[in-house]
């Protein structure tokens, strides 16, 4: 035992542990130009084995001071050095282990309390009435490793599923394939625009709300279903007069009848549904629906694809809605169930029309045939009757050239992920989830969402940025970015929020600039960068670590050692030129 302490208070072991450090510190710093400060952080300073050698080197100090037991006074700047050292070192591994770094976006006149971890997540989620489990992944931090073969369990309904991730693409490139020839009719086309010198061929699909259509220049162009002639038939007809801009939920009620509840401008506000026990609150409206790295969100202000979000409530519970003007099938399609026996729909002025400016191919109901709606800005109509594949056609105000490619009723599709390199700019994960009696697998990228349908079961596999709640939230009330003179160059980012603490009932104004974080609670908001646009979103950081204490202290008693030490040896000094004298 004396020997096992001898070696590790020895000088040797002290200098090994140090140097240990030093290239590990090395290593560090080349992974993260590769990787990121992400990636270095969780794969080695946050790493057990890394703590590990620092508790060691801590452990080894302790024993170099038991080894001068007994003390005595002019020990008393070495113990303090050790001691510092090893406050330090504590510090770190306990800010290492639980402490907390992330970012908080928010934008000019919004409040957030979310932040954004480094870190991601793979969550499940199984609707109706709901089951959720989330999953930390580290595939980021090796990104070299395309076969991880990582496995994850959990139990949503009674039922056991297995997510498999087998395949991890850091730098991940899709390209579609579509077949035909499926066993049911999925409407598809691969259309073919030009301008001048700028040209792109699309697949759209008509069944689907996120790749129906597109934004190209100045155009929308989009491929539609009918449903029935009469259908087709209002696609030719002027934008309807109306004063509800933003669309009308209808609710049928059993015994109750229907009503008409318009959507309004004002969101998260319950409103009673006439003559019913019933209300309806409106959550979102998007004008042009699409999945985002973030969410659902809105691809711009045309009404390319109005979508709304809502929640009816009523003595049996609450049920959420999204329901699409254009693909009113949707929830039917994924077999959606709700506790409320109501008969729900949404029409929007756009939904029996057209945008302005638009290329609308649709499929003539009841025959494996194609036509043409081309709108002018002011609502002009031009209609192509027979669509001929292969054939060139010119939209008559802008001049756009487009052509049906191929044409596919029954439409396949199936993605071709490849990689392109290590280096960590789109990650996508190939995904198998099982359960006893099923198994379906697919491709999903980051921010992203796939839904796997086991047996009739739909599951939600998603691809998240890793959250965390504050126990206060900040609101944005102003931006500046304060710019070098004569110059864009930004000298410095300031933002004024408002911070509020309902829990303790505290509420404060403060700017905070570069070089001035806002410390509250044991959290440091930190002005990292900004967003530009015609809103303007602030990037603060956010850190909390409580581990610093220590490393304060730690650093002060070895000051004070240091101080120790010359004052006894000027006191020595003194001692010997007195006995001199």
């Amino acid at each position: 035992m004396t020997r096992l302490l001898r070696w590790m208070g020895s000088l040797q072991m002290a200098v090994a542990l140090i140097l240990a450090i030093a290239i590990v510190l090395a290593w560090g710093t080349i992974y993260e130009t590769r990787y990121g400060t992400a990636s270095v952080q969780r794969f080695i300073y946050q790493a057990w084995w890394f703590q590990g050698i620092l508790g060691f080197l801590a452990v080894n100090l302790v024993v170099s001071a038991l080894r001068r037991v007994p003390w005595k006074r002019k020990h008393v700047p070495f113990l303090l050095a050790h001691l510092g050292i090893i406050c330090i070192l504590l510090g770190g591994i306990i800010g290492g282990r639980f402490g907390i770094e992330g970012q908080l976006v928010i934008r000019e006149g919004e409040a957030n309390r979310t932040l954004l971890l480094p870190g991601k997540v793979l969550v499940l989620h199984q609707p109706n009435p709901g089951g959720h489990r989330a999953f930390p992944t580290f595939f980021e931090t090796q990104a070299w490793v395309h076969e991880p073969d990582a496995s994850f369990s959990a139990e949503l309904e009674g039922r056991r599923l297995e997510l498999t991730v087998n395949r991890y693409y850091p730098d991940a490139v899709v390209q579609d394939e579509v077949t035909d020839g499926g066993p049911e009719a999925n409407p598809a086309v691969r259309v073919r625009v030009e301008h001048g010198l700028q040209q792109d061929a699309l697949w759209l699909f008509a069944r689907d709300p996120e790749r129906f259509g597109i934004g190209w220049g100045d155009a929308h162009v989009i491929f539609l279903e009918p449903e029935t002639e009469a259908d087709a038939a209002r696609l030719i007809e002027p934008v309807p007069a109306t004063r509800h801009l933003r669309g009308v939920v209808a609710v049928a009620l059993p015994d109750l009848g229907a009503r008409d509840i318009p959507v309004p401008e004002t969101m998260h506000t319950p409103i009673p549904v006439e003559g019913t026990p019933y209300t309806i609150t409106f959550r979102d409206y998007f004008p042009d629906f699409v999945i985002g790295e973030d969410g659902p969100e809105s691809r711009s202000d045309s009404p390319n694809n109005p979508a709304v979000a809502f929640t009816l409530s009523g003595p049996e519970g609450t049920d959420p809605y999204l329901l699409f003007a254009f693909h009113p099938d949707i929830a039917s399609m994924h077999g959606w169930q709700h506790q409320i026996p109501a008969q729900v729909s949404y029409t929007h002025p756009f939904s029996a029309s057209l945008p302005p400016n638009a290329i609308a191919l649709y499929v003539h109901p009841g025959a494996e045939r194609l036509g043409a709606v081309l709108t002018g800005r002011a609502g002009e109509r031009r209609h192509v009757e027979h669509l001929e594949p292969g054939e060139t056609y010119t939209h008559p105000w802008l001049e756009y050239v487009f052509r049906v490619e191929a044409y596919a009723p029954r439409a396949v599709l199936e993605q071709r992920v490849t990689n392109r390199s290590d280096e960590v700019r789109g990650e996508a994960l190939h995904v198998t989830l099982s359960s006893s009696d099923a198994e379906a697998d697919g491709w999903v990228g980051s921010g992203g969402a796939l839904e796997l349908d086991l047996n009739g079961h739909p599951v939600t596999v998603s691809y998240e940025q890793q959250t965390r709640e504050l126990p206060f939230t900040v609101k944005l009330l102003d931006f500046r970015k304060i710019d070098y003179p004569g110059t864009q160059m930004a000298a410095g980012f300031e933002s004024d929020v408002h911070l509020s603490d309902l829990e303790r009932g505290v509420i404060l104004m403060r700017k905070i600039s570069m070089n001035n974080p806002l410390k509250y609670r044991g959290y440091s908001l930190f002005q990292s960068s900004f967003v530009p646009g015609a809103v303007e979103t602030t990037v603060l950081s956010v850190r909390n670590d409580p581990g610093t204490p220590l490393v304060y202290a730690g650093f002060l008693i070895v000051i004070l050692g240091v101080v120790w030490m010359f004052i006894a040896r000027r006191a020595k000094a003194a001692r010997w030129g007195g006995g001199g004298a």
